[in-house]
């Protein structure tokens, strides 16, 4: 190979370049010039990124918790300030509406600026929205208050996922994921298990704020750790880059020698919308979201279908009779059944990535789909409550592994330079399917509950055809890379 040149095969999809080297030939004689996933190999798996991977397990779990908080306290709102069930529909469109908005716009300013930029001033807004929710004085403010949590939450989510693939070795990815999905999936039956034990005891607006304290170290971590290095490299901060992975070695009680370089390239296209939708990214991009709108129609749907199919006495009275929209909080029963569902759909993100760095991605993907369309069709049988219970239960164990085998193939599926506006738009579109499930449950419910399992198993079956369409294998892409 010509000395003055370098080709660069990354490790996370981005297209083989050739580079010129940094510096002189003479220079660069006297240099080793390596491929970043060659000096993570050096690097190591240590205290780096275990750090890294608490940071997206926290921000993850901040994000997710502001989600579920709402679904735990809105029966003590609708008591406290009378709501309706349009209010409580506008409440939550609001949220994921400012979501998906933030998630689209922000993918690329993060693509642009850093991801550490962007997550550091957002998680802080996050804390401070929070807390505003929590001393509001009325429903006004509190609608307010959540807009800017979620659009937050949708800045958030599109730039943390991406570190999951840009901080350790491709065979090491899978662990980032499980970080991010037992961080947001583990807020759910956390927020679950703290309602049960001090809703009814010191109120929701406590309950708003101890569940939020876990962004302060998540903030104390963000600001510590060095920016992605794979982000610095491709936007062509070669010395910024190599200064971040000197920091990750010190870390891992490991010492790069000085005369190693990082091959490194400015892309010009940093954050193109048009290139996420470019003849080789727009069958990844348009699959993607059909996938994730319908997973987060019915992982959020399900979120707020829960509480209140199980203050309903499920089988009993929900089939029967109409409701109302009553002032009724959700007893201590309802609140552990709730903690019982959302602590065993943890075993879905498990079984996900026990499965699918074995198996791959596309055949888990599509028996999960169809298993949960088929507990979905079984929600429409009403044996007895214990049977719902279970039913239910599946349902949300097997959401939560397609939700977990989604977040594995969405940032790899991507080049570096698009990455995050990709998973932007992809999370964008989710969030769009947040807005409607959520929707669905509260407009629809005190009307028909079981409407809203038809909905739920009709979008569950776009999902599942959506997963038979797309036939893009990553596993193997990953194996090539090694």
């Amino acid at each position: 190979m010509d000395e003055d040149e370098i080709t660069e095969i990354t490790t996370d999809g981005d297209t083989t370049n050739t580079i010129a080297k940094y510096g002189s030939t003479s220079q660069a004689s006297d240099e080793k010039l390596l491929e970043l996933n060659e000096i993570y190999e050096m690097i190591g798996l240590g205290p780096a990124q275990y750090l890294y991977w608490t940071l997206v397990a926290l921000v993850a779990y901040s994000d997710y918790a502001e989600l579920t908080v709402m679904a735990v306290i809105l029966p003590s709102l609708r008591c406290e300030w009378g709501l309706t069930a349009g209010f409580e529909a506008a409440i939550t469109i609001s949220t994921y509406g400012s979501y998906a908005l933030f998630a689209i716009m922000f993918g690329k300013v993060s693509d642009i600026y850093g991801r550490k930029t962007v997550i550091q001033w957002s998680t802080l807004l996050l804390l401070f929205a929070a807390i505003g929710g929590a001393l509001s004085p009325n429903k006004w403010v509190f609608l307010a208050t959540r807009l800017v949590t979620g659009a937050c939450i949708g800045i958030n989510l599109s730039c943390i996922v991406c570190y999951t693939a840009e901080f350790a070795e491709s065979k090491y990815r899978v662990y980032g994921v499980l970080g991010f999905i037992f961080g947001a999936h583990g807020s759910i039956g956390i927020v679950s298990g703290v309602a049960f034990l001090v809703l009814n005891n010191v109120g929701w607006q406590w309950l708003i704020i101890i569940v939020s304290l876990p962004a302060i170290p998540a903030l104390i971590l963000i600001l510590a750790l060095p920016e992605s290095p794979r982000f610095l490299c491709v936007s062509g901060q070669q010395e910024k880059a190599m200064k971040a992975v000197r920091t990750m070695a010190k870390l891992n009680r490991r010492e790069l020698q000085k005369d190693i370089r990082m091959a490194c390239f400015n892309d010009e296209k940093l954050g193109s919308y048009t290139k996420i939708l470019n003849k080789d990214n727009r069958k990844s991009t348009i699959a993607l979201s059909v996938m994730y709108f319908c997973d987060i129609f019915i992982g959020f749907g399900l979120i707020v279908w829960l509480p209140l199919i199980y203050s309903a006495n499920m089988c009993g009275d929900v089939k029967t009779a109409q409701h109302e929209n009553t002032c009724q909080s959700l007893t201590q029963g309802d609140l552990l059944k709730l903690t019982i569902a959302t602590v065993a759909s943890l075993s879905g993100s498990i079984a996900a990535v026990i499965l699918v760095p074995r198996i791959g991605r596309l055949i888990p993907m599509r028996v999960a789909t169809f298993i949960m369309l088929l507990s979905i069709a079984t929600l429409f049988v009403c044996v007895n409550d214990s049977f719902t219970f279970a039913t239910t239960i599946i349902a949300k164990i097997v959401e939560t592994f397609v939700n977990t085998t989604l977040w594995i193939m969405i940032p790899e599926s991507f080049p570096t330079c698009i990455r995050s506006t990709a998973t932007g738009f992809i999370n964008s579109c989710g969030k769009i399917g947040g807005v409607f499930g959520t929707a669905c449950v509260y407009l629809l419910f005190y009307v028909s509950p079981y409407s809203v399992v038809g909905i739920f198993l009709f979008i569950s079956f776009v999902g599942f055809v959506g997963t038979m369409v797309y036939d893009r294998e990553t596993k193997y892409e990953i194996l090539q890379e090694k």
